[in-house]
């Protein structure tokens, strides 16, 4: 997450979460429905205070400045607030704006306890139809090259929709394919994968493809091939990290190759 200053809306959430409201309103959804929408979206990630005080700060500031505010974000809001919302996040890692944040929250908590106005017009429009990213079913494969040596074996394992696309989602397998003709025979929902930690401050198991030019298919970068996935395998879609194609292939070159001891070989399927 970005974080850029105190103000309510000074970081990637909260901009996300306002901005999702909106586009919830013009696609037609109603206030509630709208709410949520990103509350589901968040789900789990909703059980971190931190996170739960971004969401339901900006979701209520934005609803009632359209006049939509329901009582069950605003009374959840004002939970947070009173316990002192992410004050203690900013005391431990940000002492020297603590006091510009708690003026933040303390205009918020003030502004919720008036009444909201009359409640803006919204003008509906019919939502452009999404960009498939590619039809290709989930469970096949895909070959990446590598920078260090031979090639990376993604498996499509789900999709992710957003505002504009719907993308696809991989797992890569734990192990490096010296060349083409030495694919496995087949790939199993019990075939270990990489789990991609390194540079980040969290764990994932997937990575999806942050595309660089729209005007390109985002697969470029890789080549189809024959074998795929007969059974499913596991997809947690709040864990999947967004990689270009060339960081992608550093990240997972480097992993592949913290796997081997100085002396072990690259090991063929």
């Amino acid at each position: 997450m970005g974080t850029w200053g105190t103000g309510l809306y000074s970081d990637d959430t909260t901009c996300d979460v306002r901005d999702r409201y909106l586009l919830n309103l013009k696609a037609g959804l109603s206030s509630d429905d709208s709410c949520q929408d990103i509350l589901d979206r968040h789900g789990d990630l909703l059980r971190n205070t931190e996170t739960a005080c971004l969401v339901y700060f900006a979701l209520a500031d934005t609803a009632w400045r359209y006049g939509r505010l329901n009582e069950a974000v605003k009374d959840r809001a004002l939970s947070l607030l009173k316990s002192g919302g992410d004050i203690a996040v900013w005391e431990r890692d940000a002492p020297s704006d603590a006091a510009s944040r708690r003026r933040t929250l303390r205009d918020l908590e003030k502004r919720l306890g008036t009444p909201q106005p009359a409640a803006k017009t919204i003008n509906i429009s019919q939502p452009k139809p999404k960009k498939i990213r590619t039809t290709a079913p989930i469970g096949s494969a895909f070959l990446l090259a590598l920078p260090g040596q031979g090639f990376a074996l993604l498996v499509l394992v789900g999709f992710m929709e957003l505002e504009k696309s719907i993308d696809p989602v991989f797992s890569v397998l734990d192990r490096r394919i010296a060349s083409p003709a030495e694919l496995p025979a087949q790939i199993t929902g019990d075939d270990k994968t990489l789990v991609l930690s390194k540079s980040f401050h969290r764990a994932f198991e997937h990575v999806a493809i942050l595309p660089k030019d729209e005007r390109r298919s985002i697969l470029s970068g890789l080549e189809r091939v024959d074998v795929s996935a007969v059974s499913p395998m596991p997809y947690a879609r709040e864990s999947t990290v967004w990689l270009s194609v060339s960081r992608m292939a550093n990240e997972i070159d480097a992993h592949l190759a913290s796997l081997l001891s100085p002396e072990q070989p690259i090991a063929s399927p």
